[in-house]
């Protein structure tokens, strides 16, 4: 928890604090460019790495007098303060005059950042080292002249009002233009408005015209016109913009109400020395001054500053201007975009427009592609239709083949429907039948009453095999003969599992393996019979080669010593045993195969035939090798045949004592009450036997030990016999470790 803790509280670190910005808007709520400002606002910050809140507020500056709007701007400060904002960010002259002029003391300990100002008031700015900003201070004459560029010698109102801010603008415009080739007038040329509109005949007028009307040549030079709406009759107002003149325009200096409502009365297109409304109003073509989008940018840029408790080097940077065009009103105005100079920029074009050369190329190379794409598939549909012809060819070559094969042998087809069998008609013939449905339980009654019952479970559970093949047999034809069954499921695309089949018959098929294994048996026996002759006749070479030698030796040599013919004498009486044995075997065996092997059985107590056997043994076991018995407590009884279970036992012993150098030999029994079953075993720890050959230990003639005495039919005898009292024997090794052979009988 606590490692989650550290994690969190790290994370938390890293990310940048969160800010609360009061953004005052010098205008009305709702304003043309007030949203796209706020998204902009926002979008600059952020791209700066700044999570802020922001909480916008609205003067309202058109409608309220000076004293009205410090003391708003005055609440607006006080609820920022309350919200706790870490910094006031300012838009355009009015708000940013009145939240100095209302003298409010926090204003002097809160970051102030403002932009979009024309005229700053220096006077009051000085008194406020803590506000800093971005100006756009208006350029008449680049405006003019760009004014030129696009529309050619055209006459230019502006609206000239008695505020401050009016006397200012227009003293301004009278400083930068003079001198410039620019005809100012305080009004507009009686003789340009006593025209009246029939004088013109009705013609409307283009500045890209080539000729002038002869009425209107003296207009030579861009002039700018004072225009006081005051003073000038509404009527010839009116007419004056309606678009008579085609070379008369708007030029806004200023944004309030008679600026933005007499501005849209020109039938020509207007230009700006400010950003208000550029971008929102189509009537406004454009001008030379810093878009909206700069000024923001430039904003967000110094407010990251002011946060990181940076102050800049100048109080007041101006923002970079540039000649902006609007795409809209060029098309709203049908201007020729070849009329805009390469160095204005136009704006707001959409991007089909502004890249349509690189679209027309990309659907230029998607047509290509479509078309290659199209001629591919009508390729691919024709190849694949002619894999589809040669399919259906071949499978009706294949199916006439398949039907004279059919035709030709014992062989039917049938496919499962989900509750019958349907088979072809040739094979109805065959049965007598009179429909080619048939139902599988009417089916069961052909099948041999052996197998009827393995017959019935497969067709129940017929659908969870995708792939069977059965053999039965079936009355068909008048007599029991072997019939194959196989089938297959084949899914369709509406997962639909069929079922179909091949019942086929074999009978002549089972005529021939039964004659391969009786040959196969035949030759069995044959071989074997060789091997045994072959093993026997060296078996009893070996003991007879051992007698005959040592018998002549006793008799012909005179020299030898007692102790010699002692030694003689033992090696003729353990090859004569040896010889016995065989002998023996080979009588067992032949029993064995005759199946005259007799058996008295009777009930025997396994812990007294133990002990026998222990006893019997004990003393041919010898040191090194250490002779244990491992009796539990409680007695067991048997079914068996006493002697042949002592040879069973004997056996075990005498091949542990043969391959048992150290260790011991263990004698023992286990009573296993839930299975009723006894456990008799004999253990050894001597060579063992490899995993491999646990499987072929029983089998006839088998000898680990080529050289070892025996002929390997010791285990392969007792397999039987304990097969015969109705037991198994187990059997588990480990190579140099020993081996435990175990004789598993059932109890009484």
């Amino acid at each position: 928890m606590l490692l989650l803790v550290c994690l969190f509280g790290c994370t938390h670190s890293l990310r940048s604090p969160q800010h609360k910005i009061a953004l005052i808007h010098s205008y009305q709520r709702g304003y043309s460019n007030a949203e796209r400002i706020n998204k902009l606002f926002a979008s600059e910050l952020k791209k700066n790495g700044l999570q802020c809140e922001i909480k916008s507020y609205y003067l309202n500056c058109e409608k309220y007098g000076s004293t009205d709007e410090e003391r708003r701007i005055s609440g607006f400060i006080d609820d920022s303060s309350i919200w706790g904002a870490d910094l006031i960010a300012v838009l355009d002259d009015q708000a940013t005059y009145s939240l100095m002029a209302c003298n409010h003391p926090k204003i002097r300990k809160i970051p102030v950042v403002f932009s979009g100002v024309n005229y700053p008031n220096m006077e009051l700015l000085q008194q406020y080292p803590n506000v800093t900003g971005y100006i756009d201070k208006p350029d008449y004459l680049k405006t003019c002249q760009m004014i030129e560029r696009i529309m050619g010698k055209v006459c230019i109102h502006v609206i000239k009002g008695g505020t401050f801010l009016d006397k200012i603008i227009w003293k301004d415009l009278e400083k930068q233009c003079t001198g410039h080739n620019i005809n100012i007038r305080d009004r507009v040329n009686e003789r340009i408005l006593n025209i009246s509109p029939d004088s013109l005949e009705n013609k409307k007028f283009s500045p890209f015209d080539s000729e002038k009307p002869t009425e209107l040549s003296y207009l030579d030079t861009t002039m700018i016109a004072k225009l006081v709406s005051d003073s000038v009759p509404a009527r010839r107002l009116l007419w004056m913009a309606s678009g008579v003149f085609d070379y008369s325009l708007f030029l806004y200096t200023k944004r309030d109400f008679t600026t933005l409502r007499i501005g849209s009365l020109f039938d020509n297109p207007g230009f700006e020395t400010i950003n208000e409304g550029f971008g929102t109003n189509d009537y406004m073509l454009g001008g030379y001054f810093t878009p909206i989008e700069i000024q923001i940018k430039d904003m967000a840029a110094g407010i990251k500053e002011r946060l990181n408790k940076k102050i800049p080097g100048r109080q007041l940077q101006q923002c970079a201007k540039q000649y902006v065009v609007n795409w809209v009103t060029l098309e709203k105005y049908k201007i020729p975009e070849e009329r805009i100079p390469e160095e204005y920029i136009i704006m707001y074009k959409p991007f089909s427009k502004k890249y349509s050369t690189l679209i027309l190329i990309i659907k230029i190379v998607v047509g290509i592609f479509l078309l290659l794409f199209v001629s591919y598939l009508i390729y691919i549909y024709g190849r694949e239709k002619k894999r589809k012809q040669d399919a259906l060819r071949n499978l009706k070559y294949e199916h006439e083949l398949l039907s004279l094969a059919m035709e030709s042998g014992n062989t039917y087809a049938w496919r499962f429907d989900g509750e019958k069998a349907i088979f072809d008609s040739q094979f109805c013939e065959l049965i007598h039948y009179d429909s080619p449905q048939m139902h599988f339980d009417d089916m069961a009654k052909f099948i041999h009453p052996d197998e009827r019952g393995k017959f019935l479970h497969q067709v129940t559970n017929i659908s969870d095999h995708p792939k069977r093949t059965a053999q039965y047999r079936c009355k068909f034809t008048g007599e029991y003969q072997w019939w194959e069954f196989r089938y297959k499921q084949i899914c369709h695309n509406d997962n639909i599992h069929i079922i179909t089949g091949l019942l086929q018959n074999i009978q002549e098929v089972k005529d021939k393996e039964e004659e391969l294994i009786q040959a196969r048996k035949v030759a069995e026996r044959a071989e074997l019979k060789q091997s045994f002759l072959d093993n026997m006749s060296h078996e009893i070479r070996t003991p007879l080669n051992a007698i005959t030698g040592f018998s002549n030796l006793l008799t012909t040599e005179k020299d030898l010593s007692e102790e010699e013919k002692q030694e003689f004498i033992s090696i003729i009486n353990d090859n004569t045993d040896l010889l016995l044995k065989l002998v023996n075997d080979v009588l067992e065996l032949s029993r064995i195969e005759s199946g005259n092997m007799s058996f008295n059985y009777r009930e025997e107590s396994v812990r007294s035939l133990l002990n026998s056997i222990y006893n019997t043994h004990q003393l041919t076991i010898s040191s090194p090798l250490k002779f244990i018995k491992e009796f539990p407590e409680g007695d067991v009884f048997v079914h068996i045949d006493n002697m042949r279970m002592t040879q069973v036992i004997t056996n075990f012993l005498n091949n542990a004592k043969k391959f048992t150098k150290s260790g011991h030999i263990k004698l023992g029994y286990r009573h296993q009450p839930a299975s009723r079953e006894v456990h008799i075993f004999v253990e050894d720890t001597g060579a063992g036997i490899p995993k491999e050959e646990l499987q072929i230990i029983f089998d006839r003639f088998y000898k680990h030990n080529e050289f070892a005495q025996g002929v390997g039919l010791g285990l392969s005898i007792c397999k039987v016999i304990v097969g015969k009292m109705q037991g198994r024997i187990e059997v588990t090794s480990e190579i140099n470790k020993g081996s435990r052979f175990t004789v598993v009988l059932p109890c009484l």
